[in-house]
């Protein structure tokens, strides 16, 4: 059940409005509650003032506090014992993943063993000695960082595009994406050089263009420049991620005759296709290399060999056979 509880201000007000003799209904009309939400808050932190109990009175500072004080209680305690936070703690002295630790059986083991979300929430919390998640290879909960680079929402979304793209029946549908130079620090890139990559859905074909920073009239161009001398009914949609750098849609759109759509924030499995052939691109350029080290000719010479590449997911011809038959078949 989904609510929001009471907050300091608003038992400031009922307290307010109580000395003004409002009745609850016209408290809970005014606060915009239930009226035995405002009963409740009332019978549950009113004190009493005289000796006799007779004075009944209501602060919003005392309510407030034995709130906090009942919060404190109503969370799950925590059940690990020693002989349970230990065998977690040697088990992952030799590099074991929680959940191998759960799923291996071992005589030693301890009854009444945690979940795997358990022992990360347990490592998080530091109740198991000598222990950081930094120490495991999955860290659980991955917190991504901050987007410096900026999102905008305008667009079409992924979702209004023709669902024959989502089964790759046919040919022309891309997927556009950036491969950036490496980072000094994990915040300071090595240089501005970039990758503008673009991956045909069906065959695989992997078209990259070297340019010098990721603004968006650059990689416009470059977007538009690898993809104009084909013919239309090879270039039906493009897909990208929200980027600032493919702020330039609209025109890519009119010089291309195509239509553009934009993946779901963090959704990189909406554009797999161009991810996978990125990461294929990284054998040869690693994550912290700095991109103004190449030369088109050699990225070209690079695409030459990933192209020529036989690929299992296209019953091992390669994308430059299959791309150049498509082409054939539906422009002659």
């Amino acid at each position: 059940m989904n609510y929001i509880h009471l907050t300091i201000e608003e038992r400031a007000c009922i307290s307010k409005f109580k000395e003004m003799k409002m009745s609850l209904r016209e408290i809970a009309k005014i606060l915009n509650r239930n009226v035995s939400t405002i009963s409740r808050e009332l019978k549950r932190n009113s004190y009493t003032k005289s000796r006799n109990h007779s004075v009944i009175d209501y602060s919003p500072i005392y309510a407030n506090k034995r709130y906090k004080e009942r919060r404190k209680e109503c969370h799950r305690p925590l059940s690990a014992n020693i002989q349970v936070t230990n065998y977690i703690k040697n088990k992952i002295e030799l590099h074991w993943s929680p959940d191998q630790i759960i799923n291996r059986f071992e005589n030693d083991k301890p009854l009444n063993f945690p979940s795997l979300s358990t022992i990360y929430r347990w490592i998080h919390l530091g109740y198991i000695p000598k222990t950081k998640i930094e120490h495991l290879r999955r860290k659980g909960k991955f917190k991504r960082p901050a987007e410096t680079r900026g999102r905008f929402n305008l667009g079409k979304t992924i979702k209004k595009r023709p669902k024959e793209v989502f089964k790759r029946n046919t040919f022309g549908h891309w997927e556009a994406d950036t491969v950036v130079s490496g980072k000094l620090n994990n915040y300071t890139l090595k240089s501005k050089y970039c990758f503008v990559s673009l991956a045909e859905r069906k065959t695989r074909l992997y078209l990259v263009k070297w340019i010098p920073d990721r603004k968006e009239e650059t990689v416009t161009n470059a977007i538009i420049e690898l993809l104009k001398d084909f013919p239309k009914e090879a270039v039906k949609t493009i897909t990208c991620d929200r980027g600032k750098e493919f702020a330039g849609w609209k025109r890519i759109e009119e010089e291309l005759n195509t239509n553009m759509y934009f993946a779901d924030p963090y959704c990189a499995w909406q554009k797999g296709t161009n991810e996978n052939s990125n990461g294929l691109l990284r054998e040869f350029y690693p994550k912290q290399m700095n991109l103004s080290l190449t030369n088109e000719k050699e990225v070209q010479d690079v695409l030459k060999l990933l192209n020529n590449r036989p690929r299992k997911c296209i019953n091992y011809k390669t994308p430059q056979e299959l791309f150049d038959e498509y082409l054939f078949n539906c422009c002659t």
